[in-house]
């Protein structure tokens, strides 16, 4: 295949299941025939886990620059000094300056247009304690909001809020601020996923979603006017919803996407329906980021049980984001004409067998 997509893998945590879902990935061979593979990272780390889980057959092919990768091979760029030690199962100093090392190395690269697009392997909670967690850390990077957006196969699910601790919640909960993330949300879904007029459900704040303001106001005094305000302005935005109501048997499948307010609210339901298979884009940025919807595994590191599907979704999500990207853009730049042939006048919702059904009905 030419013109493969470059694809940045960030290594993550070095002693968490990182390495192990990256080897496995990287296994396949189906994945150098959608893309050309740059890990950022460790030669002697994956090498140390390759033994460490008794891995035949498996080598990477190290360069110095994205430029020299080769297309059928999986390629590493080594980012983190040789003597990295190597810990299973536990978060070290050691092993969160190793992942922000291969993860903003792996940034500079994707932000001077060196990478396609960048899937980062899970690393610790402690390694971006200095800067507030991944979104705090790329919306300071970028300048720009960024919302988590958690990619399944049954579920897509934004959330208002993300990594903060529950006291700080309230305060963060505004009409101004949900509008802003449907806004975000109903922008992604159209222009990374082309859902021409998503559909999202937006979960409530308390028990109920208030029960009419029995258990709560929250729903009636910011929820209400923000999805009005939404929809006046075109959002397909619908709620709240209390959880029980809207993943009760398939009553979800009706929306494109599900906004919940705060991360336990929603990451339990998608981790119900999705197990380890999701992943999660970074709604808002110019570049395209994708990362695991689970964590470290610290407690499997080395037993050679997990499940790398969550880092290949991250991967395939990414490379689809991007291709939607261009195509929207593109078609954005070059719009077609629709036509209501039997009024003469612009028609958007119009098929293309409605318009040749319409022309047969004028010629008889």
């Amino acid at each position: 295949m030419e013109n493969k997509l470059l694809v940045g893998i960030a290594h993550g945590d070095v002693n968490s299941v990182s390495y192990e879902l990256i080897i496995k990935l990287m296994l396949e061979n189906k994945l150098c025939e959608v893309c050309t593979p740059v890990l950022f990272g460790s030669s002697k780390a994956a090498a140390y886990h390759r033994k460490a889980l008794n891995i035949e057959g498996f080598a990477l092919n190290s360069i110095q620059h994205p430029e020299d990768a080769n297309a059928k091979r999986c390629n590493v760029i080594n980012v983190t000094d040789d003597a990295v030690k190597v810990d299973l199962g536990r978060e070290t100093r050691d092993s969160d300056e190793a992942a922000m090392l291969a993860l903003r190395a792996a940034l500079d690269c994707l932000d001077a247009g060196r990478i396609d697009v960048l899937a980062a392997a899970p690393q610790g909670c402690a390694s971006f304690q200095e800067v507030g967690g991944w979104v705090n850390f790329l919306s300071k990077r970028y300048d720009r909001h960024v919302m988590p957006l958690y990619v399944g196969e049954k579920l897509k699910l934004g959330f208002l809020t993300a990594g903060i601790p529950f006291r700080e919640i309230m305060g963060c909960i505004t009409a101004d601020a949900v509008y802003d993330r449907l806004a975000l949300l109903d922008s992604t879904l159209k222009m990374d996923f082309t859902i021409r007029r998503p559909r999202i459900a937006v979960l409530g704040l308390n028990p109920y979603a208030g029960d009419g303001g029995y258990c709560g106001e929250e729903e009636k005094a910011i929820l209400a006017p923000a999805l009005e305000k939404a929809r006046n302005a075109g959002i397909m935005a619908l709620g709240p919803f209390s959880p029980e109501a809207l993943f009760t048997g398939d009553v979800f499948e009706k929306f494109d996407a599900v906004l919940a307010l705060y991360h336990g609210q929603g990451s339990a339901l998608f981790r119900a329906l999705e197990g380890y298979g999701g992943a999660v884009l970074f709604a808002g940025l110019p570049a395209v980021i994708t990362t695991t919807a689970h964590g470290t595994a610290y407690d499997v590191v080395g037993k050679g049980v997990a499940d790398d599907s969550g880092l290949r979704k991250a991967v395939y999500t990414a490379i689809d984001v991007l291709r939607n990207r261009k195509m929207n853009a593109e078609l954005k730049a070059n719009p077609l004409k629709h036509y209501n042939v039997a009024a003469n006048s612009n028609e958007t919702d119009m098929n293309v067998d409605q318009i040749a059904g319409v022309e047969k009905e004028k010629e008889e």
